[in-house]
């Protein structure tokens, strides 16, 4: 039994030292991240440490005052920082962006 619990220990250290490898990677980007219990977040990687990644989240406010009767009603976000152990994340990805249409006028090919 000893030797299955050496093994996981060994799966464990290899995935830290890969998710520490694409935190690195991603280092000062916007990314999707899933941690083992099934939370998803999107946030900016900000750094790095031994066994740990530093991470700004963003936080929906909703403002103090505005009209109700507006349908559209003003968002703000703010970002905080979490400080994450890299054991705990599952999964770590890039968010897409893509390249808006270009406004009027247009360009002609």
């Amino acid at each position: 039994m000893s030797e299955q619990h050496y093994d996981e220990s060994i799966r464990d250290d290899e995935r830290a030292k890969h998710m520490y490898d694409k935190c690195k990677q991603y280092k000062q980007y916007h990314v999707l991240v899933e941690t083992k219990d099934g939370k998803k977040f999107d946030a900016i990687v900000m750094g790095l440490k031994k066994d740990k990644v530093e991470l700004l989240v963003p936080e929906m406010m909703e403002p103090e005052t505005y009209d109700r009767n507006d349908t559209r009603q003003p968002r703000f976000r703010r970002f905080g920082g979490l400080l994450l152990p890299l054991a705990a994340i599952a999964a770590l990805s890039l968010l897409p962006y893509y390249r808006p249409y270009p406004f009027y006028p247009y360009p002609y090919f």
